[in-house]
């Protein structure tokens, strides 16, 4: 006899979105078990950009973009290094999960973005961020009687003789189900499952996760009960960070000149961030960002940070770590260096100072010319280090923003086991699974994509197996 027809753990914008769709989809009864005590999940911390392809605010725009051209470009960008079908899956129903959201109440900025390096724009940018979304979301699942527990961390599945998952059990208490959607994000905040399914992020002696405090990989050990199959080891994104203070800044400046051990300039400091963490893996996960005086004192005064990414709805507002009041006390906490010339400086960052001194050489030759010869970067960011004192600081990737490492699902979100076949009864959506965000991050909106739309798809699937 169970006692609801879907259980969903995790209240996140996946959680909620399986949630929706198993009432759509015909379940009765749908209960939301969350182990936190506020709906949301990292959900609602996020900007909740939203990467898709064909929606009605492209096309009222004149933007001429399709599913297949995303799903290209999601396989190019990885390499094919990801589980295709699923992502297929996913490029198909990204942009009708954009509309789903916006038929629902989900208001967008008339400005797309651009996520990665794309040719036109596939980002939706919600007014009000992913709390909106998530508002959103648990409006209407109050509206059609799901019920949401707070409080309540699942510590194990309910599994029959035959195998079939049947529910879910905190301590005594278990609730039986016709079908089972796990939804509950990462596991960011558990520094042991960090170490071992994401070292490069946590190797950098430095990392901080950005997300909520729920995500312990709470999936991954229920997942385990089953014998589910894993994917995604080392996958996640993270950003550069100075180790200033634990505050978000997802671009940098494009001003700064970032260089490696080398003391070498590796890439265009404007590329996008899941492109910069791919870019600063290949130096050792070690760089340094150098600048002079003039350059930092034009920055702050400009009172706005000079992004190559601009956000609808994001007031214009100044850098929280590259301003002349926070470098000066980074350089008396001993945090960033300074020296009279290039080779002193380099000296202090224990860099080589023949080839930084060289590196910036060329690189105030392109300022003078106004064209990057080296890596392109736009003439609108090139500035001079010309003029002591001149500043230097190690960066690293230390901002964890999520985690890609979980339960193997296939293109219905069913959860395979360790001989890829399909887990009777249970299924999977967002930061929980893996093989659906790669190595290389498409770009802002990838994530919040994937958690909504395979949300969707696992709760509708979740209530056909249980009307079944």
């Amino acid at each position: 006899m169970r006692d609801v027809d879907v259980v969903v753990v995790g209240s996140g914008a996946a959680g909620l979105a399986a949630a929706l769709a198993a009432r759509a989809e015909g379940a009765g009864r749908v209960l939301v078990a969350e182990a936190e005590g506020v709906v949301g999940g990292s959900s609602r911390l996020s900007g909740g950009l939203i990467m898709g392809a064909g929606t009605r605010y492209q096309r009222a725009l004149g933007i001429d973009v399709d599913a297949e051209s995303l799903f290209h470009d999601y396989l190019q960008v990885n390499r094919w290094n990801v589980d295709a079908a699923v992502v297929r899956r996913l490029c198909e129903f990204a942009g009708p999960t954009v509309e789903w959201l916006g038929d629902l109440g989900v208001e967008y900025h008339p400005e797309l973005v651009f996520g990665g390096d794309e040719r036109v724009p596939r980002v939706h940018v919600p007014v009000g961020r992913g709390q909106a979304v998530v508002d959103v979301l648990h409006r209407h699942c109050r509206e059609l009687d799901v019920d949401v527990a707070l409080g309540q961390r699942i510590d194990r599945l309910a599994v029959g003789d035959d195998g079939v998952v049947a529910g879910v059990a905190v301590g005594d208490d278990e609730i039986r189900a016709g079908a089972v959607v796990l939804a509950s994000g990462g596991f960011a905040n558990d520094p042991a499952k960090l170490a071992r399914f994401y070292p490069s992020a946590a190797a950098t002696g430095n990392a901080w996760y950005i997300g909520a405090a729920g995500a312990r990989g709470d999936a991954l050990e229920l997942g385990a009960q089953v014998r589910a199959q894993t994917t995604g080891h080392d996958r996640g994104l993270r950003l550069l960070h100075a180790g200033f203070a634990p505050i978000l800044e997802a671009y940098l400046p494009g001003w700064l000149v970032l260089v490696n051990a080398k003391g070498h300039r590796f890439c265009d400091e404007t590329a996008p961030y899941g492109m910069m963490d791919f870019l600063v893996r290949e130096q050792g996960d070690r760089v340094w960002a150098v600048f002079d005086r003039p350059t930092l004192e034009r920055a702050t005064q400009a009172g706005a940070a000079r992004y190559k990414q601009a956000i609808p709805g994001s007031s214009k507002y100044q850098s929280p770590h590259w301003t002349t009041e926070v470098v000066d006390q980074m350089v008396r906490e001993g945090k960033v260096a300074t020296a009279s010339t290039i080779e002193d400086l380099a000296a202090a960052l224990g860099l080589p100072g023949v080839a930084l001194a060289g590196s910036v050489q060329r690189y105030n030759r392109a300022v003078e010319s106004g064209v990057d010869d080296q890596f392109g970067k736009y003439r609108s960011f090139l500035d001079a280090i010309a003029q002591p004192p001149f500043y230097g600081v190690e960066l690293r990737p230390s901002t964890v923003c999520f985690t890609s490492f979980g339960l193997r699902i296939d293109p219905d979100a069913r959860v395979l086991d360790e001989a890829s076949a399909p887990i009777t009864g249970l299924y999977a959506a967002g930061e929980c699974t893996g093989g659906v965000v790669g190595a290389h991050y498409v770009g802002s909106g990838n994530s919040y994509a994937n958690i909504t739309t395979y949300g969707r798809i696992a709760g509708a699937a979740a209530a056909r197996h249980a009307g079944a």
